[in-house]
């Protein structure tokens, strides 16, 4: 019995430190916590009107996040400085308050609160980010599959995949040249939105955020894309539930 019992306990023994390597599954696809911020770099384009000639400039861009209110199965956020911001821009812009929220079901919203936005308005009761959380700002729900298809009801009957938020790839992929993230594999979710005018496309990272953010428009020239740098997360703190942040 001694004989059976000694492998078995060096064999439970040396599977711990591989366990304790195991990454653990982030519980909020955005981390959610004040001071958060990523940074951003790329290019933007744009069409100088003036001296009738397409312009370009590299850009260095921060996003962080500013306040987070919890309420019963949902957990908002006002970030400060999503991508989008730089769209039709000449690469200098204020960044401007946006809203994300994500459901204890792992539904995620977000919505352009815009620079005249009275944020003590989100201080509300348990109700008060209701409605925000509209089929047309359904960004995706996680876990997500290829192909999956989010946005009100009639968008999602078009066979072009037009007007929908539509996973486009997922993946797994190093982000060996982004400071601050697991040197591990991450998993990647490509989301594209297209519309006759223009197209998003946005790489998420369950856990880190967006790490890439491309904006085209089909005529005028107007581009957005930036990738992300480096990503630093604010150290995480356990509050009551229904308290802000």
């Amino acid at each position: 019995m001694k004989s059976t019992i000694f492998p078995l306990v060096l064999c439970i023994i040396s599977l711990i430190p591989l366990r304790a390597q195991t990454p653990a599954v982030p519980t909020e696809l955005f981390p959610l916590r004040p001071g958060t911020y990523w940074i951003y770099k790329g290019v933007v384009r744009w069409y100088d009107g003036e001296n009738d000639k397409p312009g370009s400039t590299d850009v260095t861009w921060k996003m962080s996040v500013l306040q987070v209110i919890r309420r019963p199965g949902v957990v908002g956020a006002v970030v400060s400085g999503f991508p989008a911001d730089l769209d039709w821009t000449g690469g200098t812009t204020e960044p401007k308050p946006w809203l994300i929220l994500e459901t204890d079901k792992h539904q995620v919203f977000y919505e352009n609160l815009g620079p005249d936005y009275d944020l003590s308005k989100l201080n509300g009761d348990d109700h008060v980010f209701d409605k925000f959380m509209a089929d047309e700002n359904l960004f995706l729900q996680w876990p997500v599959q290829q192909h999956a298809k989010f946005c009100d009801a009639d968008a999602k009957k078009r066979e072009d995949d037009m007007y929908c938020w539509v996973v486009a790839e997922t993946a797994k992929r190093k982000l060996q040249s982004v400071s601050g993230v697991p040197s591990e594999e991450q998993p990647v979710y490509r989301m594209e939105y297209r519309t006759l005018p223009d197209d998003q496309k946005i790489e998420i990272v369950p856990g880190i955020g967006v790490v890439t953010y491309q904006y085209h428009h089909h005529g005028t020239l107007a581009e957005t894309e930036l990738t992300l740098a480096e990503f630093h997360p604010a150290e995480e703190k356990v509050e009551p539930q229904g308290t802000n942040r």
